[in-house]
């Protein structure tokens, strides 16, 4: 690890040899990982969504934001051949694929969590995290370029991160990941926003 890297609470993932996939990465230390009592700003329960993705050949985009963790089941093909849970994207030669997402309100995020879960060979291999203040504002880097591995939990800490609405996951090249958790805390101004949309919907 290089003093530009992102902390990291994973470790380089060993080759996977059955059982629970979570039980070596879920609690990192004796203390776990210090964000994960912040709420995932990405659900979907609390108003976030997913807006767009170049590719979801495989497996769709939505199934990022599907709560709890990704389960492999065998027998499930589609028209496309077998059906995961998560997003994938086909090969490319060149480039990468991305998804983008709408948060639950301005925030700031304190943690990431890339999860791989049930993805294997076919796993991305680099992720990066990009957000930004607004439909028309600028990107700005959360987590650089940041190698990935199969079948992992992979959790970072996003140190000064600006406040965000929208945030952008690119893989590189391709391939997908199973779940992305954004855990972090509203705004002052998102969450005077957030409870007058709740006040309005409540009549």
């Amino acid at each position: 690890m290089t003093t530009a890297d992102p902390p990291r609470y994973t470790g380089d993932a060993a080759p996977y040899q059955g059982g629970d996939p979570y039980a070596d990465y879920r609690t990192p230390g004796p203390d776990g990982f210090p964000f994960s009592h912040l709420p995932d700003l990405a659900a979907r329960r609390l108003g976030a969504g997913v807006l767009a993705a170049n590719d979801e050949f495989f497996a769709e985009r939505e199934n990022l934001l599907t709560p709890g963790p990704a389960h492999f089941d065998p027998e499930a093909f589609g028209h496309k051949g077998k059906i995961m849970d998560g997003w994938e994207t086909r090969r490319r030669g060149t480039g990468n694929d991305w998804v983008r997402y709408r948060l639950t309100e301005r925030s700031v995020i304190r943690a990431v969590e890339i999860d791989t879960g049930c993805l294997k060979g076919n796993s991305a291999g680099w992720a990066a995290l990009s957000g930004r203040d607004g439909e028309r504002g600028d990107w700005t880097e959360l987590l650089p370029r940041t190698r990935l591995q199969p079948d992992t939990v992979h959790r970072f800490l996003t140190a000064d991160a600006p406040p965000v609405t929208h945030v952008r996951i690119d893989i590189f090249p391709d391939g997908g990941i199973a779940r992305l958790r954004l855990h972090g805390s509203l705004t002052a101004d998102g969450m005077r926003r957030l409870a007058a949309r709740h006040d309005e919907l409540s009549g």
